[in-house]
C-alpha cells in the first residue's frame, strides 16, 4: 500500500493508494467533526457577521477558501471557549498564508479582528465569561 498526498490522488488511482493519516488521534477527529457541524449549523449567522465586517465586499466576491477559513474561525470564537481567541486567529491566518492568496492573510486578520472586537464589546464571547451561546 502506497502513501501519497491529496494532490497526487486521482479518480483513476488504484484502490490500493492511501492517504496519510488524517487525524492525529480520536480527540482530533472529534474536534474536527464538531467544528464542521457547528460551522454548518450556524452558517447563516456566521456569514452575516462576515458580510457585516467585509465592507465593500459581497460574499460571492470573497475567495471560497477565505470564506471557509473565516467561518471556521468565527465558529471557534463562538462555540469553543477552551481555545483562546488569539490562538484561533493565528491558526487561521496560517491557513490563509498556506492555502489562499498573497493578500488573504491581511483580509482574514482584519475580518477576524473586527468580529472579535464586536463580540467582546457585546459580551457575546464565551471565552470571556458568558458561557456558550
Amino acid at each position: 500500500m502506497t502513501h501519497t498526498t491529496l494532490k497526487s490522488f486521482r479518480a483513476s488511482s488504484t484502490p490500493l493508494i492511501s492517504l496519510f493519516k488524517v487525524y492525529k488521534d480520536m480527540d482530533d477527529k472529534k474536534f474536527t467533526e464538531e467544528l464542521f457541524r457547528k460551522s454548518v449549523r450556524h452558517q447563516t449567522e456566521i456569514r452575516k457577521m462576515i458580510e457585516d465586517k467585509a465592507s465593500n465586499w459581497e460574499l460571492d466576491r470573497i475567495a471560497t477558501i477565505d470564506l471557509v477559513i473565516l467561518q471556521l474561525a468565527i465558529t471557534e470564537f463562538l462555540y469553543f471557549p477552551n481555545i483562546p481567541a488569539k490562538v484561533t486567529i493565528n491558526e487561521y491566518i496560517e491557513l490563509a498564508k498556506n492555502y489562499s492568496t498573497e493578500k488573504s492573510k491581511i483580509f482574514v486578520n482584519g475580518i477576524l479582528d473586527k468580529v472579535l472586537k464586536e463580540l467582546k464589546e457585546n459580551n457575546n464571547l464565551p471565552k470571556y465569561g458568558r458561557g456558550l451561546l
